[in-house]
């Protein structure tokens, strides 16, 4: 029985995972779109999210120090931009556009920005 495989690995060991996600986080704080896979892009999504929902809460210490294990403390700012400007949304902070498949070898790419207002 397999459990606890609710996550795609990437092929990729935790930590790097990790933080490959806190990279792409900052990619996508820092431009407000990013061009990825599409099955690390539906990651991404379920690592996002609930950070927005979290930074949109009243800030205080505990807090703070729990976005800063998912988020780069360069951009933390950026990210209680995003959750001020998302305050009323109840979700889907972030918008997955498909793209044309890569020439080379055929990974599908996928499009993600972030939805303001």
């Amino acid at each position: 029985m397999k459990h606890k495989c609710a996550n795609r690995s990437l092929g990729r060991a935790t930590f790097a995972r990790e933080q490959l996600f806190k990279n792409l986080i900052g990619s996508l704080l820092t431009h407000g779109s990013i061009v990825t896979t599409r099955a690390k892009a539906k990651e991404l999504r379920r690592f996002f999210e609930p950070l927005v929902s979290e930074a949109r809460g009243e800030m205080t210490l505990v807090r703070r120090r729990r976005l800063l294990r998912r988020v780069k403390k360069s951009d933390l700012a950026e990210l209680f931009r995003v959750a001020k400007v998302q305050k009323t949304r109840p979700g889907g902070y972030l918008r997955l556009t498909r793209l044309p498949r890569v020439r080379s070898d055929g990974s599908e790419m996928t499009k993600v920005d972030i939805l303001y207002g």
